[in-house]
């Protein structure tokens, strides 16, 4: 493998390990209201990082943004068949802030929801994308080692 399959693999890790938290605070939450905020947050991070890795298995430099869209946008220049989660991702990223530092933006337990199921199918997918690209691993859980 060479460095840059590590760093594409490590990238997927990040993501998986994002939506696996995710997965545990669903989960686990009970008797405890559900952290709505920090869920949503966790959805937009594993979505970033598994586009970044995409990305970077494409050969591209990674730029310093949260923007799904943005991403998506590159994602688009290699496959068109990332049209479908547009809206997704224009709505995962409204959580970068909102999630993480005090707002009057209230999220409902319906929209994250909607970003769990959103931030699986974005996951799933591109994951396949990358083993289409080589990476016979990207559709395997990775090792947290």
């Amino acid at each position: 493998m060479s460095i840059d399959s590590l760093d594409i693999q490590k990238w997927i890790q990040f993501a998986e390990q994002d939506y696996d938290l995710v997965t545990a605070i669903m989960e686990t939450h009970s008797p405890y209201p559900i952290p709505v905020n920090i869920v949503c947050y966790h959805c937009q991070q594993s979505v970033e990082k598994i586009l970044k890795a995409y990305l970077l298995a494409q050969g591209n430099t990674l730029e310093k943004t949260h923007d799904l869209k943005a991403l998506l946008e590159q994602c688009r220049r290699y496959s068109s068949d990332f049209d479908g989660f547009k809206a997704a991702c224009i709505k995962l990223t409204s959580y970068i802030s909102s999630s993480r530092y005090p707002s009057d933006t209230e999220i409902a337990e319906h929209d994250m929801k909607l970003s769990i199921q959103a931030a699986g199918k974005i996951l799933e997918f591109t994951k396949s994308k990358l083993a289409e690209l080589g990476f016979a691993n990207a559709t395997q859980r990775v090792s947290p080692n």
